[in-house]
């Protein structure tokens, strides 16, 4: 998809007047381009009229605190659609999904002072940034996370991450337990090398080294207080423990 513009090159003139600022959006184009579609945290939409043949392709590219980071855009169609969707990828950015989704179309089309004929690209550009968001959605519902973290722990290991400057924590596979396997968490206080892999949950990155990552999925990590102080127990509901054992090894 390309974007196109009237054959004499003159948006603001011909059949059809545009307001300034629509010319403004159309003449400094910042987000064309794209992102790999197969990225888990890239969300891609495209919507069509078959009325005025305008398509829209709308890509958001998501951090791990689930807000949009970047955004790239295609489209065919004529110069309302194309400043349409360059104002709407300019407010995108840093938006939560809550947020991406309460732009109103009516809004972009009065901001643009589009005509009644053409406000329709503004639906467009509406209903891109939904399709983008399903798709980003949908990745992620087929992607969770091997690793699960109670609301306790998760709210326990950021207060620490902050406290001791790191980025992340690190998970590790040691002999022990009834169950012949145990964990052991760290912090991590810079980026690993490239032979570490690093997954993100609940706004958290856990490193961890890829030999292991098979043993990693069923594990739950939760916090105890016994009243003699607190800490972080690691379990997997994958793991069976000893026959014999009373102490629960490996279930959650």
């Amino acid at each position: 998809m390309d974007n196109k513009q009237n054959l004499n090159n003159q948006p603001a003139t011909g059949k059809y007047k545009y307001s300034d600022n629509t010319i403004k959006y159309y003449e400094n184009l910042k987000n064309v381009g794209g992102f790999d579609e197969n990225l888990s945290n890239v969300g891609t939409g495209i919507v069509g009229s078959p009325l005025c043949g305008d398509v829209m392709k709308v890509q958001l590219f998501f951090g791990n605190d689930n807000k949009i980071l970047d955004v790239k855009y295609k489209v065919f169609g004529c110069v309302s659609a194309i400043a349409s969707m360059e104002m709407v990828s300019e407010l995108l950015k840093g938006m939560t999904i809550e947020q991406a989704l309460s732009i109103r179309n009516e809004d972009v089309a009065n901001s643009l002072e589009l005509s009644e004929l053409k406000r329709h690209c503004s639906v467009l550009a509406k209903e891109c940034i939904e399709a983008a968001v399903n798709n980003y959605r949908e990745k992620q519902s087929k992607s969770l996370s091997p690793i699960n973290i109670t609301k306790e722990a998760s709210d326990k290991i950021k207060e620490l991450i902050k406290e001791h400057n790191s980025i992340g924590i690190s998970i590790s596979v040691i002999s022990g337990g009834c169950s012949g396997i145990d964990y052991t968490l760290g912090y991590v206080n810079e980026e690993q090398s490239d032979n570490q892999s690093k997954i993100a949950v609940d706004g958290i990155n856990i490193y961890f080294d890829p030999n292991i990552e098979l043993l990693l999925n069923g594990v739950n990590i939760d916090l105890f207080d016994n009243g003699f102080g607190s800490g972080f127990i690691v379990t997997n509901k994958n793991h069976m423990p000893c026959a014999n054992c009373t102490c629960n090894c490996g279930v959650n």
